[in-house]
């Protein structure tokens, strides 16, 4: 049905439907990635919890030798491989959906001034996302994957350090 076809008073407005739609949308699509900000928040507790686990037993047990550190170190880095990739491809969902939830705005927003304010027919120039808040966000992303890596090698080496400098200290003792 046209405009020309609509009874007077009608406000009936063709945007709405899709505003609607985009509305609902960003919705889901917050609700997607404040769950995948939990998932990578999860990831990243259970590994801390599991290092911790591994370093613990490292400098509690007494039955192993210097010339095993490798078991606790690949077990740690079968741990930290598995979870950086996970944690990895968590962040970049993450950052995908932003990106999308951003342009839906964004659009959004265009959509209702257009719908309010300008007659059918005028063309609004529509608005990008802004480049620094999706740049800053890859930053901060990247650099929490950085530490987390960082923090995988400080234990991995803590691994070695606590069997074996541990070991040769209490020998000098005795």
């Amino acid at each position: 049905m046209s405009s020309r076809d609509q009874p007077p008073g009608n406000d009936y407005n063709p945007d709405q439907s899709e505003i609607e739609k985009l509305t609902k949308i960003n919705e889901k699509q917050e609700k997607r990635i404040r769950a995948l900000e939990a998932k990578a928040l999860q990831l990243t507790n259970l590994y801390f919890v599991f290092q911790g686990v591994i370093l613990s037993t490292c400098a509690s047990a007494r039955s192993i030798k210097c010339h095993h550190w490798w078991i606790p170190f690949v077990l740690s880095l079968l741990a930290a491989i598995l979870n950086l990739f996970a944690f990895y491809f968590t962040v970049e969902k993450i950052l995908s959906c932003r990106e999308h939830f951003d342009q839906n705005t964004v659009h959004l927003g265009d959509l209702k001034a257009r719908s309010e304010q300008n007659p059918p027919g005028d063309s609004l120039r529509p608005e990008s996302p802004d480049p620094c808040k999706k740049r800053w966000r890859r930053v901060l992303a990247y650099a929490s994957i950085g530490l987390s890596l960082g923090f995988s090698g400080v234990v991995l080496y803590g691994c070695h350090a606590i069997l074996c400098y541990k070991r040769s200290n209490e020998n000098d003792q005795c």
